[in-house]
């Protein structure tokens, strides 16, 4: 059943894992300011806004997924739940992550269709890292 990471189902306690989710965010923060914001607590690996930069529709909040190089970050950064960043509180969570040979697939709980650029709601998600 497990394949060489860690894919456990919602609803379950996690396992270890490096990458968390931040929801509630202002429409108005951008990947740099994350970076900077979550770059204290440990070493990024890898970083996705939702709706990206560059998205061209105007969107009422935003998600990132962080992937921190040490698992042990994901834990100091659940300390920043309910911190107001720009004009949000900042609600912060860890997502299992699947290890595959060539990305890590993240499974958390708001569901982001890349393709329109929209939010789906609360359910089950797949974010990609890698390539």
């Amino acid at each position: 059943m497990n394949s060489g990471g860690i894919g456990v189902p919602l609803g379950f306690p996690l396992g270890p894992t490096s990458v968390i989710q931040v929801t509630n965010l202002s429409s108005a923060v951008t990947s740099e300011q994350m970076r900077t914001l979550f770059g204290f607590l440990g070493e990024i690996e890898e970083l996705r806004l939702y709706p990206p930069d560059n998205a061209p529709l105007a969107f009422s909040s935003k998600v990132c997924y962080i992937k921190f190089r040490e698992a042990s970050s994901v834990g100091v950064a659940q300390h920043l739940t309910n911190t107001v960043f720009i004009d949000r509180a900042l609600i912060v969570v860890p997502c299992a992550e699947v290890m595959q040979p060539t990305r890590t697939v993240v499974m958390c709980k708001t569901t982001f269709d890349h393709r329109e650029n929209t939010a789906l709601g609360k359910r089950p998600c797949l974010i990609s890292f890698g390539s």
